[in-house]
């Protein structure tokens, strides 16, 4: 399924941020930066996995979307590995039922308090016509945190999104906790 002009638009951007960050004056686009604190013991390596899976998917948001068995050889396995295994085709038909009975509102809780996420259903997030989050920015703290904590940063298309795609990357990468600015 081909992503709309402005999503594509997103991901062209994300795909320069990824690259290089952003000048300080930058402005956001979308409705602006939401902010994530990563918890993690070697926060170096947590976010350099984490922004190398991050290339990798953007690659990938402006081709044909790969298949499941593509994806596995293609992510890192340290990446690929911190996910739950697959879904029979029934529970996943169960899954997609309950979680069609819900509410927006009980979706974004649900989402974010999952840590049971396949990477078929990660990716699924993903794909670029589903996506609500596109990368801005990480910064390390300083020291003494500069190894066990930095800063996500990224815009986002709506002032609430569904950010457990967002947090899972980070925890498949190695993080323990994840937690929005809002929440701090």
């Amino acid at each position: 399924m081909q992503a709309n002009n402005e999503r594509l638009r997103k991901i062209f951007l994300e795909r320069e941020r990824l690259k290089k960050s952003p000048q300080a004056m930058a402005k956001a686009s979308g409705i602006g930066i939401a902010r994530f604190v990563v918890s993690c013991n070697d926060a170096s390596l947590v976010l350099a996995l984490a922004k190398e899976v991050m290339i990798i998917v953007n690659n990938y948001s402006t081709q044909e979307w790969p298949s499941l068995e593509k994806w596995i050889n293609m992510l890192p396995f340290q990446f690929v590995k911190g996910f739950s295994p697959e879904l029979t085709e029934a529970d996943r038909e169960k899954q997609f039922q309950n979680w069609e009975a819900l509410t927006y509102e009980e979706k974004l809780t649900e989402a974010s308090h999952d840590d049971q996420w396949t990477l078929s259903s990660w990716l699924s997030w993903l794909e670029p016509e589903e996506r609500e989050w596109f990368w801005w920015d990480a910064t390390l703290f300083d020291v003494p945190l500069n190894n066990s904590h930095f800063l996500i940063e990224v815009t986002t298309l709506d002032s609430t999104f569904m950010s457990g795609a967002l947090k899972k990357l980070f925890k498949a990468c190695g993080a323990f906790d994840v937690v929005s600015e809002d929440d701090l």
